[in-house]
């Protein structure tokens, strides 16, 4: 039997593994693991996915019965299951991948360096040099962790009497944060010229450096400021030569850092002059793009990928050309006093999940970054507009009272 680590996941991916015929160790910090998780993973090593400690243990562990593969599907296992990889010599994503795109400087130095277009950047170390890059590019620009996802301390800037509050509002708020801490301890602050355009995310799954493209999914934002993700839909209604252009962008840039093994999502503006990465990642993208992925194209990313670490080959072959949708709700700030007509949502035409994550008397806001939305609708379609016709169908049927809050 073939054995595999796997840092982080959850219980419906240590179920595929299995399936997958793996002896399966987990990685994962304590909050997370469920009691079912005990009953499907043959080994769980309790500890946060990030800490460096967890190399030299699961190298412990290899010496007594070899592992043959390393996987993670979650953004702070990545760096460890290439350190893993890179130690032990097991199957699974090398290290170089992982960096550049963990590392939006790297990542925009790398593509500078190979003719990729991208976005005029420099990586700061202090509000003047947010300020001297501004000055040299013009305003607006953008400014964030270099390793930041989910949104979290995305900062659009029009002025330099901005710059000091959000610099120092990441520095506070971001790099202290104990994961991101274990991947990168000496963190920066990426500047970056405000693009404008369509944005869009690409969803691929990579074997041994050939490169499919699964999807290009439409993106909607609450746009300046915070720009948190709102929705998601597949496929794409860019034009079809947006698209191409869309794709090979990407698959240059994927073969570029030499991405071997399993999904990836890459964010991309189509601006005036032509499409440009923001940002990428080797693993699938949030916000249950990977499961709109399997509705819209039949490929599960995960199951294809355990597959190919398990020694058969990954079933990429998409057996379907429909659409899916997801939206999330907008809620005013205030407290929440009453929450109806979920169960009519969830039984509307196309919806596949329904989860609101507020309850009566919970406070709600505006959110700033994508952990703090109030709950989101799926639902598939025979196409892109079917889908989103079923989404906003039932996203129409769900009533949130909020009561505002006194001053």
């Amino acid at each position: 039997m073939r054995r595999l680590i796997m840092i982080g996941g959850w219980t419906e991916i240590y179920v595929k593994a299995k399936a997958c015929g793996f002896h399966l160790t987990v990685v994962q910090q304590k909050e997370d693991i469920t009691f079912e998780d005990f009953l499907i993973a043959d080994q769980i090593i309790s500890s946060p996915m990030g800490e460096k400690v967890v190399v030299d243990l699961v190298e412990t562990l290899h010496r007594r019965e070899a592992y043959h593969a390393v996987v993670s599907f979650q953004e702070f296992g990545l760096l460890n299951a290439a350190l893993i990889q890179e130690r032990l010599g097991i199957l699974g994503n090398p290290i170089g991948p992982v960096l550049l795109t963990r590392d939006k400087g790297h990542m925009r130095a790398h593509m500078k360096a190979n003719g990729i277009p991208s976005i005029p950047f420099a990586t700061v170390n202090s509000p003047e040099e947010v300020i001297a890059f501004a000055q040299q590019c013009g305003w607006p620009i953008i400014i964030k962790p270099v390793n930041g996802a989910g949104s979290l301390q995305v900062h659009k800037l029009f002025s330099e009497d901005e710059v000091v509050p959000a610099y120092n509002a990441i520095k506070q708020d971001f790099l202290t944060t104990d994961l991101i801490k274990y991947d990168f301890p000496d963190i920066g602050i990426i500047a970056e010229k405000f693009i404008e355009g369509p944005e869009v995310s690409v969803e691929a799954i990579s074997w041994d450096g050939q490169h499919t493209i699964l999807g290009v999914t439409d993106k909607i934002t609450t746009g300046y400021p915070g720009f948190v993700e709102t929705g998601h839909s597949m496929p794409s209604a860019l034009a079809p030569e947006k698209i191409d252009a869309i794709k090979r962008l990407t698959i240059s840039f994927l073969t570029s850092i030499g991405h071997l093994y399993g999904p990836s999502h890459s964010e991309i503006i189509f601006s005036e002059t032509g499409p440009v990465i923001v940002e990428s990642h080797t693993r699938t993208g949030g916000d249950r793009i990977f499961e709109m992925t399997e509705l819209a194209c039949g490929v599960d990313m995960f199951t294809a990928t355990l597959q190919g670490l398990s020694g058969a080959f990954p079933d990429i072959q998409m057996t379907k050309t429909n659409g899916a949708a997801i939206r999330y709700l907008s809620l005013p700030t205030g407290r929440v006093t009453s929450i109806s007509g979920l169960d009519t949502a969830h039984q509307s035409p196309g919806v596949v999940r329904c989860d609101i994550t507020v309850k009566a008397g919970d406070i709600c806001k505006r959110p700033q970054n994508s952990d703090e939305r109030a709950g989101y609708i799926l639902a598939n379609g025979d196409s892109g507009p079917q889908a989103i016709e079923n989404v906003m169908r039932a996203l129409a049927k769900v009533t949130v009272e909020v009561e505002r809050l006194n001053a």
